[in-house]
């Protein structure tokens, strides 16, 4: 919730979206959260009428974020995303379907994760896509794809997971 309200404030978004999954492809099939408890969680902590948390990709039919993008800019021709991620996300984007794809679909926002700046600022993807990485200040660049940044804030150090081992 913090780390999507300094978004929202900085970028002046009209909203920011938390895409709900049950499951990562990359993780083990074992650490399955069921979809309405995450769901549940997640409505349940967000009190900003900004922040949208939502398990559009099952109503979709995704799994995977090159898909699930796609599919949103051709239902929501009109509407500029950009996706936002952790710093730890990069460090392992590399591993995504179609991870240099995504690049060429929105601006990539990554927020600083404790203990992953430097190392999500040298991974494989960074370095590839370092050419498109812009200030955060000046970001979004209009209609200039690939583009990316990299959004210093201080380390929360509460994960997402202990957040929902927390609530009730």
């Amino acid at each position: 919730m913090h780390v999507s309200k300094l978004v929202i404030n900085h970028l002046n978004l009209d909203q920011v979206w938390w895409l709900v999954t049950s499951q990562n492809p990359l993780k083990h099939k074992n650490q399955k959260i069921n979809l309405a408890d995450r769901l549940s969680s997640a409505l349940y902590i967000n009190n900003n009428y900004k922040i949208r948390a939502q398990a559009v990709e099952m109503s979709l039919g995704t799994i995977y974020t090159y898909d699930t993008i796609k599919k949103l800019k051709l239902m929501l021709p009109r509407v500029n995303f950009i996706w936002i991620m952790g710093a730890d996300n990069l460090l392992d984007m590399h591993k995504w379907y179609k991870w240099k794809k995504i690049f060429y679909l929105c601006p990539i926002i990554v927020v600083n994760r404790p203990n992953y700046l430097y190392k999500a600022l040298s991974s494989k993807a960074s370095k590839y896509f370092w050419h498109a990485k812009a200030d955060i200040n000046r970001f979004p660049i209009k209609n200039k794809l690939p583009s990316w940044s990299f959004f210093y804030i201080k380390p929360n150090y509460d994960s997402s997971t202990n957040l929902r081992k927390n609530i009730g």
